[in-house]
């Protein structure tokens, strides 16, 4: 069951540089393997014992939370919640959901605490080292490097820039503005703004 998983998991080392190796530990241990249809996060999530909901959250700018709470289960069937806002994109709702599963995975242990809640937003306190560690844990997770790397290789024979960051939105099923942050997260010119599109 995924609880010893977690647990050992957990005491591995959290740095925002160690997340390609967690993210990828996530995804042999649910067996992800083949991206033809992006990494199945709603199926991680629920698979971690997560109901997921959509609403229409507030305050302005809250993309997603993320919640546990042994209170829930009589509500919910679950003590973990996620709820994702219901007006974003798609793409943007599989990172929100993969971001707040970073912060449940590195800054939440049940065997501490019963209860935990965090949220992500956005264009708000992206200085935090958690939040860049979620952000950081979330692209490699949704956009493991060597998947991104081969496919954007394939995506060579495309006219242009935007054709070739839409075509990547579509394979990792992720918005166009994750992909060129993945473009410079990875360190691959040309691909600085969306102006340049």
């Amino acid at each position: 069951m995924y609880i010893t998983f977690l647990k050992n998991f957990r005491k591995k080392n959290k740095e925002i540089s160690d997340m390609p190796a967690r993210a990828q530990e996530i995804l042999n241990y649910f067996n992800v393997n083949y991206l033809s249809s992006g990494v199945p996060i709603v199926e991680i999530l629920i698979k971690l014992g997560f109901q997921i909901y959509q609403s229409d959250l507030k305050p302005e700018g809250l993309s997603a939370y993320i919640a546990v709470d042994p209170e829930f289960r009589e509500v919910y069937g679950s003590n973990k919640i996620t709820c994702v806002h219901i007006n974003n994109s798609i793409g943007h709702k599989r990172f929100a959901l993969a971001h707040v599963l970073g912060h449940y995975l590195f800054d939440f242990d049940e065997t501490v605490n019963v209860s935990y809640y965090n949220t992500y937003f956005p264009k708000k306190h992206s200085e935090k080292f958690e939040e860049q560690r979620a952000n950081e844990f979330a692209a490699n997770l949704l956009m493991p490097e060597k998947d991104f790397r081969r496919e954007y290789v394939k995506c060579g024979k495309l006219q242009s820039k935007a054709d070739i960051v839409n075509e990547l939105s579509q394979i990792f099923l992720v918005s166009s503005d994750h992909i060129l942050r993945r473009f410079n997260g990875l360190g691959i010119d040309g691909f600085d703004t969306e102006k340049e599109l």
